[in-house]
């Protein structure tokens, strides 16, 4: 879902599909939920069928967060033995012994050695224990910063602070312009110190990134730049803006990410791109009392940019971001990813009553329903994570690069395949297609501004990983469809002078 925003216009489009329509199928052992009313049993029950899985998890699990409220249907396990044994369900005793090992607590002596039975029914709320660990107390979190004025978290004006057509993302940091040039600043203004924000470029269009006061007036054809207390840099046509322009800079791409550094101290403002500086772009800029900048970005229409309120990507020593870095999500992230870890390194032996312990680059997606609900319970809180830049490029592109460290072809890697097939299954489409794009857009960006050896080691990393992406059918498929290539047909014409379709039966 996004908003509409005019100047004299404020409408809600609905353009999220209906979450009801979800079907989300297994390979094997497929299983079906039950009625969400039916919560008279103290364990829930599964059957085995073949057919579709509609989404199915506790009602622990109905938020998502991000502004999205998801209800899910209840999973019921039975205790019964001899089911058990026909759908691989174990045992009380078994089940409380691997959902510890999976999600271990971090408490230590007596405490953790007396640790209570744990079955599903507990589970979200030991894993939302778990997770609470990472979160900032609430005095470091509403800890005033000099130099700073605004709200936490930082995001996008939507209710004064724009002017033209706009199309702003539901979390109001995405941005497409819907005329012909628009403008709009962030909810939060600097005036003294030194200060980063971070914007990555989702579409090579006409862009204007910078700073402004709010005594600025931008209209369809003046926007950030082109006012006396606003400047700007603009990769399209390599140049710097403050009324009058200049050359400056280099050019940008779709996938870049330009950080925009103000110091008021100084009274110079700076840009870099991809971590590269550029050089000052403005020296002597007005300061003193009565005056204070925000983060303000001017676009033609079809153009589109992420605000990033955290500088995380390519930190610069001496300039504070406008938030502070998600820390904690981040901590979170690699914590709910640890689990994944430990549920694809250990496999229940139902017939010995006991865990083992197996090699998990030959875990494979088997529809056993313990490991399945396992799963479920992770993604709910995983997927929502997976939908920023920064935790994408920081933890799950490190994780899945790591998984190819052994060399060899990327056939030899399946672990890469069951992964996507997990994503798919547990997230919705919306964030399978959000984590999928900008997962290959930090491998663009890697590729491109990585260290260049002899052998091109970091280079050949990075198109392995990108490789073994487009081998799962279904995230090619997506990527193909709904990624802006933007290839010439005239290089194309020249690497690929005949070409075969299925309908081409000349022998050329």
């Amino acid at each position: 879902m996004f908003w509409i925003f005019s100047c004299s216009l404020l409408v809600k489009c609905p353009c999220v599909r209906n979450q009801q329509d979800n079907v989300w199928k297994l390979p094997t052992g497929l299983v079906s939920a039950v009625n969400p009313e039916d919560r008279h049993c103290d364990r829930p029950q599964l059957q085995q069928r073949p057919g579709d899985l509609k989404p199915a998890l506790s009602d622990r699990m109905s938020s998502r967060g991000g502004g999205t409220s998801l209800t899910r249907r209840n999973y019921r396990l039975s205790s019964d033995s001899d089911k058990a044994r026909a759908t691989g369900i174990v045992n009380e005793k078994l089940l409380s012994d691997y959902l510890h090992h999976v999600f271990p607590s971090t408490k230590h002596g007596p405490v953790a050695s007396l640790r209570k039975p744990l079955g599903f029914q507990d589970l979200g709320g030991h894993l939302d224990n778990l997770l609470s660990e990472e979160e900032p107390s609430e005095e470091i979190r509403d800890q005033p910063v000099e130099g700073r004025l605004g709200p936490q978290p930082v995001v996008l004006d939507h209710t004064s602070g724009f002017e033209g057509l706009l199309f702003v993302d539901d979390d109001l940091l995405g941005v497409i312009g819907h005329s012909n040039f628009s403008s709009i600043r962030a909810t939060t203004c600097v005036y003294k110190g030194k200060w980063a924000y971070e914007v990555l470029i989702s579409s090579q269009g006409l862009m204007q990134i910078g700073w402004c006061t709010l005594n600025c007036r931008f209209n369809q054809e003046e926007g950030v730049g082109d006012t006396p207390d606003s400047y700007a840099y603009d990769g399209n046509r390599v140049r710097k803006w403050n009324v009058t322009t200049t050359n400056y800079g280099k050019s940008w791409a779709a996938g870049d990410i330009v950080s925009c550094l103000i110091d008021l101290d100084e009274g110079t403002i700076t840009f870099c791109l991809n971590g590269q500086s550029l050089g000052t772009a403005f020296t002597n800029i007005k300061t003193g009392p009565g005056v204070a900048y925000f983060p303000s970005i001017s676009l033609s229409f079809k153009d589109v940019f992420v605000f990033n309120e955290h500088v995380c990507t390519y930190p610069v020593d001496g300039y504070l971001p406008l938030q502070n870095p998600p820390t904690s999500d981040l901590l979170k992230a690699q914590k709910l990813l640890g689990y994944v870890k430990n549920v694809l390194c250990s496999a229940i032996d139902t017939q010995e009553d006991r865990l083992l312990e197996t090699d998990c680059a030959m875990w494979s997606l088997n529809g056993e329903p313990t490991v399945l609900i396992t799963l479920a319970h992770i993604f709910n809180h995983f997927a929502p994570l997976m939908c920023k830049v920064y935790l994408v490029e920081d933890v799950l592109m490190n994780f899945l690069l790591g998984i190819l460290e052994g060399g060899g072809s990327v056939d030899e890697h399946p672990l890469i395949q069951q992964l996507l097939d997990l994503f798919w299954l547990l997230m919705e489409d919306y964030e399978v297609n959000e984590c999928l794009k900008q997962l290959m857009m930090s491998l663009l960006r890697a590729y491109r501004f990585s260290p260049i050896i002899p052998d091109l080691g970091f280079q050949i990393h990075y198109l392995r990983l990108t490789t073994a992406v487009l081998h799962h059918e279904k995230s090619r498929k997506y990527l193909l469809n709904n990624t802006p290539l933007r290839v010439k047909e005239a290089g194309l014409e020249e690497l690929i002078p005949t070409t075969w379709w299925p309908t081409h039966f000349d022998k050329e």
